[in-house]
């Protein structure tokens, strides 16, 4: 059990030492050795948790989400403060305190907490991080003007932003669930 945690750690390391390589401008080699942590049927929610409904499906699915995210954030430096798995040794969780670079503006401390699973092949099956975007969110509102505390036309421009986000993704799942289930 204590080998499987050490790999696991090590596998969430390398991924997120990964991550932190990754600029909007990578290549796709690189975005594809990032997909490479994950398994091809994996569900992905790198975002703020109050988006888990809508998280990156497929191994596609999880580099679309992740170029997504670097069009704002950059995690700087993360700084593992604990972890622990599950009996079996599939899952991994991790509290982490990063610095996060949003859009020029710097965020540090700002806490994390992953949890991982990996499949029989120790490929990332489901990930999940967790955390609060508000300061995130406040930021990017505060250089773009488009956020969920503006007013008048930004407040329209930015739920208009969001419905189509939640059609594409919905659309994305509804195809997967044909795939799945007809194949």
């Amino acid at each position: 059990m204590a080998e499987n945690a050490k790999h696991l750690g090590a596998k969430l390391n390398a991924l997120y030492d990964t991550i932190q390589g990754l600029t909007p401008a990578s290549s796709d080699e690189d975005f594809k050795a990032f997909g490479a942590f994950f398994a091809e049927d994996c569900t992905v929610y790198l975002k703020s948790m109050n988006l888990h409904r809508m998280p990156g499906v497929t191994r596609t699915g999880a580099i679309e989400d992740m170029k997504e995210v670097l069009e704002k954030v950059k995690i700087e430096k993360r700084e593992l403060l604990s972890s622990s798995t599950t009996a079996n040794g599939l899952t991994l969780f991790c509290e982490t305190k990063q610095r996060i670079n949003v859009m020029g503006d710097i965020l540090d401390p700002f806490f994390e907490t992953e949890i991982a699973t990996v499949n029989e092949e120790g490929l990332i099956k489901e990930l999940k991080v967790y955390s609060c975007w508000s300061p995130i969110v406040r930021i990017v509102q505060d250089k773009t003007g488009v956020g969920p505390m503006a007013e008048g036309e930004r407040r329209e421009e930015w739920e208009k932003m969001v419905k189509g986000m939640v059609q594409k993704k919905m659309q994305k799942l509804a195809e997967r669930a044909e795939t799945v289930c007809c194949t």
